[in-house]
């Protein structure tokens, strides 16, 4: 899956200023927790995949749905300005900007809420003429804006170019089914709870057999990720590191992982750089710079992993 590197990948989503709230433990009905820490990110899993392109210096665009000139705006432009994260969205007075709030509780578990005023029929009329000229597109291809991603595959279907879809843990529903039928330029993403990380090569195998994807890759948390094609089964560990947060990490190890592909890399050693690329995300403070390639590779080769050639 070589592509032609002068050429930009595009990742397209919901664009939404996100809020993260840790609490000891979730509350009972009617009653209530203390919040330990409040800290504010960007959602949806593209325009964190786009930031880590951009740190690792690969011409990237996001395409995105526009936002308002609210507080709120505000928080998701100042986040896309500091990652220099190039975007079709753009702010406008009257619109009320997207959010989602993801509560984390002590026992690692993860509730969000989301407020996605007029998303939906806002991505599905996003201008898609800079998929024409993509070398790779990610596709966030979430139930909520399944007809928009639909939208994007067929657009990179038609120029010819290669395709990675996130599913982020939910089935292959019928429409995206279709919508990939036949279509050999595609990666599928997804993945299992920590859990069921033994149930990560069956969830990649089945993926594999209801589509003419080229790889299916599965992430399993701490447990690492596996890599599944019609004829290799590659597995990658997870690097250990003390977590701060694991807001986004799929998404880091996907910018990671797209970068090599990108660069015409085996996918073993993309999956390494994916994997390096999440581990940091959940090592660094929400605000921190994303890691540059020199960085993910003194980290790859101080841990005891080295790059396939």
């Amino acid at each position: 899956m070589l592509t032609a590197r002068a050429q930009p990948i595009v990742c397209f989503s919901y664009l939404a200023a996100a809020q993260l709230w840790r609490v000891p433990q979730y509350p009972p009905a009617n009653s209530g927790a203390s919040i330990e820490a409040a800290e504010y990110s960007i959602a949806a899993d593209a325009p964190m995949a786009a930031a880590v392109l951009v740190a690792l210096d690969a011409p990237t665009l996001l395409i995105a749905n526009n936002i308002g000139t609210d507080h709120l705006g505000g928080q998701a432009r100042t986040w896309l300005e500091q990652h220099n994260v190039p975007t079709t969205a753009e702010a406008h007075e009257n619109l009320s900007t997207p959010s989602i709030t993801v509560i984390a509780d002590g026992a690692a578990t993860r509730t969000w809420f989301a407020h996605l005023p007029g998303v939906v029929d806002a991505l599905q009329q996003v201008d898609l003429s800079p998929v024409h000229t993509a070398a790779f597109v990610y596709v966030d291809a979430y139930e909520l804006i399944e007809k928009a991603a639909v939208r994007v595959v067929a657009a990179a279907r038609a120029a010819n170019t290669p395709v990675l879809i996130n599913l982020g843990g939910s089935p292959l529903s019928d429409g995206v089914r279709q919508a990939v039928a036949g279509y050999e330029k595609l990666l599928l993403q997804t993945n299992v709870d920590d859990d069921d990380h033994a149930e990560a090569p069956v969830v990649a195998r089945t993926l594999l057999a209801q589509t003419e994807a080229a790889w299916v890759v599965v992430t399993a948390g701490a447990s690492g990720a596996v890599a599944v094609s019609r004829t290799e089964e590659i597995s990658v560990p997870a690097f250990s590191v003390v977590v701060r947060h694991t807001h986004c990490a799929g998404a880091a190890f996907s910018g990671g992982l797209l970068y090599g592909l990108w660069a015409g890399w085996p996918m073993e050693r993309s999956m390494v750089l994916g994997s390096a690329s999440g581990a940091l995300r959940c090592a660094r403070e929400q605000g921190g710079a994303l890691p540059t390639l020199r960085e993910l590779e003194a980290f790859i080769a101080v841990h005891g992993q080295t790059f396939a050639s």
